[in-house]
């Protein structure tokens, strides 16, 4: 009789691992975006732990209780293998053997957005080497250091080609993917369509008529719902671990001038619905008057201000306040608004309704379609570098593309985000 982690268990294990990750494109994953990776090494998690729980059940070699103990250990061993595969990834990465060569078709607007993507995205494991352009002019020249090196007539021995030339008309496009596109094994086509969700899209066949399926989750009230149970249960079983910090933070505050350490501020919300935002006090008492004299004196000071309505060296930041905005510890206490219902724990950044009145119509309606976030996608995605350029970016695209996984896939992102401190002033 086998025993819970001989041999015969350890093999039954790796054969449906290795079948599971075959079946979901995991072996390798390169082109796969990481909520994408997320969700799929999820689904294999419990395959697997399903399948060698029933096999031990049938077997009758392991007691109830060594099962419950698997189930129990999902969680953690999913963690594990995530930030194992990262490690693993960036190793692989720095030594400049992850991914594989490819070519892109087109050096215009779209080719340029295209490499950019991927130069600054290492892991999904696309690395062009090559530009095709039938625009003489750029041969011999290089686009974000990939050299332009002949026509669009041109092949390269390569496994992937990029055709990033959305213009281009229905005849010519046909020619291309039967002339120089059929040498490759894998093309992928760049559509005309930079403004719609993207993330969780999918092809479907209708007897030689190619669709394109949209995923709206936004509209799905069950997703919605496990958004929100997401929310209270991390707060919730997180609470003995915050709570604690939050009454040594606030004592340090007050400490420091003897003034309230909780500040609260009307932010937009959910709906274009106003709330209340709580965050610990950063700054010094009459904060605004002391900020209208410096920038009345600097107009440099005015200049950096009116771009990102924040400051580098902000004369209103007390000495516990830069360490708590270094940290982002000081909105610590914007969980009490997670668990009343006002924010998330991802989503758009809450803001004022003079800075939410700065950025574009559109993106303004966006972010109103959820409830903003103690963390989301700009944060992750540079931050206070971004500015309202990079909110009016990555918000857009958080919100048309939501999903779970996406949450947590920022939510993990941020973790390493607020170790490294980046961006955060």
């Amino acid at each position: 009789m086998l025993a819970p982690l001989d041999s015969g268990w350890l093999t039954l294990i790796v054969v449906v691992w290795l079948l599971g990750a075959s079946v979901l494109h995991l072996l390798p994953d390169w082109g796969m975006s990481p909520p994408t990776q997320l969700e799929r090494l999820s689904k294999l998690m419990g395959v697997v732990f399903v399948t060698t729980a029933a096999a031990m059940y049938i077997s009758h070699d392991t007691p109830m209780t060594f099962h419950l103990l698997l189930l129990a250990s999902l969680p953690l061993a999913l963690v594990l293998i995530v930030l194992t595969r990262s490690m693993l990834k960036s190793a692989l990465i720095r030594w400049n053997v992850w991914g594989v060569p490819v070519v892109v078709y087109g050096g215009a607007v779209t080719g340029s957005m295209v490499i950019d993507a991927l130069r600054a995205n290492p892991g999904y494991g696309y690395r062009p080497v090559a530009i095709f352009d039938d625009n003489a002019a750029l041969e011999g020249t290089a686009i974000h250091s990939v050299p332009v090196v002949g026509g669009t007539g041109s092949t390269l021995d390569v496994p992937v080609a990029i055709l990033a030339m959305p213009g281009m008309q229905r005849q010519r496009l046909v020619e291309m993917l039967e002339g120089p596109l059929a040498t490759y094994p894998k093309v992928i086509l760049i559509p005309d369509l930079f403004e719609v969700e993207s993330m969780w899209a999918q092809t479907r066949d209708f007897g030689g008529v190619m669709g394109l399926e949209i995923a709206r989750n936004l509209l799905n009230g069950s997703a919605q719902m496990v958004k929100r149970g997401l929310d209270i249960v991390l707060v919730s079983l997180s609470a003995p671990l915050w709570l604690p910090v939050c009454v040594l933070l606030g004592g340090l505050i007050w400490l420091e001038d003897r003034t309230r350490p909780v500040f609260f501020q009307q932010r937009v919300g959910f709906r274009d619905q106003p709330f209340t935002a709580w965050k610990f006090r950063t700054m010094v008492p009459d904060a605004e008057a002391v900020l209208q004299q410096k920038l009345s004196a600097d107009p440099e000071l005015r200049a950096e201000w009116e771009a990102n309505y924040k400051l580098r060296n902000d004369p209103r930041i007390t000495r516990i306040g830069r360490l708590l905005r270094r940290t982002s510890l000081d909105e610590l206490p914007q969980l009490i608004n997670v668990l009343r219902g006002d924010m998330s724990l991802v989503g758009p950044r809450p803001l004022p309704k003079y800075h939410h009145d700065q950025l574009t119509t559109q993106t303004q309606h966006l972010r109103t379609l959820v409830h903003p976030g103690m963390t989301g996608l700009w944060q992750v995605s540079g931050r206070s570098e971004a500015g309202n350029l990079g909110m009016e970016r990555w918000d857009p695209y958080y919100v048309r593309n939501w999903s779970i996984w996406l949450d947590i896939y920022i939510l993990i992102r941020t973790f390493s985000v607020v170790v490294k401190g980046s961006g955060a002033y």
